[in-house]
């Protein structure tokens, strides 16, 4: 079977989904063309992550990634 890149992005895509929340910080898509691709706004990302660590608790795993996907994330 032959997959498009864009298909192999969505692919990807969907089984980060799949597994997280994917929260997103963008002065250029409007928080509807976000939800069009499942991802979830995040206006200022400094506050979005602090309201996550304190509803999921101290063991609370977030990732920011601030270039995006091209950003390489690794873990210590």
């Amino acid at each position: 079977m032959t997959t498009t890149p864009d298909q192999w992005q969505a692919q990807i895509q969907a089984r980060i989904q799949s597994r997280a929340r994917v929260l997103v910080h963008s002065s250029f898509l409007s928080d509807d063309e976000l939800a069009e691709a499942h991802l979830e706004p995040a206006p200022d990302v400094g506050e979005t992550v602090a309201e996550l660590v304190d509803s999921i608790g101290p063991s609370a795993r977030v990732c920011v990634l601030p270039e995006g996907p091209q950003t390489i994330a690794y873990a210590r």
